[in-house]
């Protein structure tokens, strides 16, 4: 029976002989085995990071670190009790952390992302979804070499199918999203999940006493929002903009994700403010009202290279 955890990420370092070997494996793995069929599926790069966050996690239990051919296609591991493990994980330079830092001084939650046409094909019948990340050199290829230092896995806890697609945001090609201070668009169809709604591990093998019940609980468990607190806030203006929502509904928003703070728009304040004097030059802009923008939104000029 699985015991809750608050979703800390387990740091498992793959910089030593048994790490170099099991990265040497995937990448062998993934030669050999890439999947070039499927309408959303991770390009070689992270097909071979989930392979090797897969053979870690199957080094842990004692069991071989790839599946035999005959394995079925929709998910990685089937536990003890009968549950079906499939393991994801994305990779980049940076480490996982459950907070991102940002120009304004307002963390930003960490998320997850699946492939949405991956939670809708029925033929992957996963129960469950173990979330990993993999840190990575400059030079991501693996196997890398045995002196880089940054092959770094971190296991972040598991979530349900069924939980995912319920809470889970689905967001198209194309859509914008945020991490720390970099905004980037998404190329494929995505649904962002946060790391803060996982269940979390104190060890690895405790995914091995993971039952049943545990999985139905947790499909209808109701987490928090799949959001972070600055994007909670931007949508909450902007619905009051449009007549949606009040100020006391922002005013609630605020109480409940504990956010005080005033949140930076997505374009720069220097446009908000190009509209307000344009306003104000039409007539339509008291002195008063622009300098009460002033007091939520900071112009900046430019002050040389």
């Amino acid at each position: 029976m699985y015991t809750y955890h608050h979703p800390k990420p387990i740091i498992v370092k793959l910089t030593d002989e048994l790490g170099f070997q099991l990265r040497q494996k995937a990448a062998e793995y993934i030669t050999a085995n890439q999947n070039r069929t499927g309408a959303e599926r991770g390009n070689p790069e992270q097909q071979g990071f989930g392979a090797l966050a897969e053979m870690v996690i199957r080094n842990r239990f004692g069991m071989p670190e790839i599946n035999p051919e005959n394995h079925p296609l929709g998910y990685d591991i089937l536990l003890p009790s009968g549950v079906k493990l499939d393991v994801k994980c994305r990779g980049g330079a940076l480490p996982f952390k459950e907070g991102y830092e940002s120009d304004d001084g307002i963390v930003r939650e960490a998320k997850h992302n699946f492939f949405a046409r991956q939670l809708y094909d029925a033929r992957l019948d996963a129960d469950i979804y173990l979330m990993t990340h993999l840190e990575t050199p400059s030079k991501r290829e693996l196997p890398g070499t045995k002196r880089q230092k940054k092959w770094i896995l971190y296991i972040c806890g598991w979530v349900s199918k069924e939980r995912v697609l319920r809470e889970g945001v689905y967001l198209p090609r194309g859509s914008l999203t945020e991490q720390g201070r970099t905004w980037f668009t998404y190329r494929g169809q995505e649904i962002e999940f946060y790391n803060r709604n996982l269940n979390g591990l104190e060890s690895i093998v405790d995914l091995r006493g993971i039952e049943s019940n545990d999985v139905e609980k947790d499909k209808v468990r109701k987490g928090n929002l799949n959001l972070t607190s600055v994007d909670t806030v931007r949508i909450a203006y902007d619905l009051i903009g449009r007549g949606v929502l009040s100020k006391e509904h922002l005013v609630f928003i605020q109480k409940e994700i504990s956010l005080e703070k005033n949140v930076k728009p997505v374009l720069h304040a220097n446009q908000y403010f190009h509209l307000l004097k344009w306003l104000q030059e039409k007539g339509q802009l008291t002195v008063r009202e622009l300098e009460k923008a002033k007091e939520v939104l900071k112009e900046e000029l430019f002050d040389g290279i």
